[in-house]
């Protein structure tokens, strides 16, 4: 999955709202083994904002897990393209070209021996 592609209109506010609740949910998931009511209801409303043919309930405990750890998924990746510097990033780019380049074979050249 291509997260660029999915967080490419994203503000930095709503960014931000994605990596802080990500984070508190983390955190209660851990501390308290429940998630963090806030961050359930952004999710589960992002959710439906990004995805609206893909229903999923707050209630289903499966429905959960699969929302949170998207969206948990999402924040960790903001949370790297933020903290990768640009120098990495065109370096990525450049590699990522020249691997897509296609060289083509060299001709045979069919001649007889003098």
């Amino acid at each position: 999955m291509d997260y660029n592609s999915i967080i490419k209109d994203f503000s930095n506010e709503k960014k931000d709202l994605i990596v802080g609740l990500s984070k508190n949910n983390k955190r209660a998931i851990q501390d308290m083994d429940k998630y963090d009511n806030q961050a359930i209801h952004t999710f589960f409303n992002l959710w439906k904002e990004m995805f609206p043919n893909q229903k999923q309930s707050k209630n289903c405990l499966s429905c959960r897990k699969s929302v949170c750890h998207f969206f948990h998924t999402i924040a960790d990746y903001i949370i790297s393209e933020r903290e990768t510097p640009e120098v990495v990033k065109e370096v990525e780019k450049e590699v990522k070209t020249q691997k897509k380049k296609v060289y083509s074979k060299k001709a045979k050249v069919s001649g007889k021996a003098k």
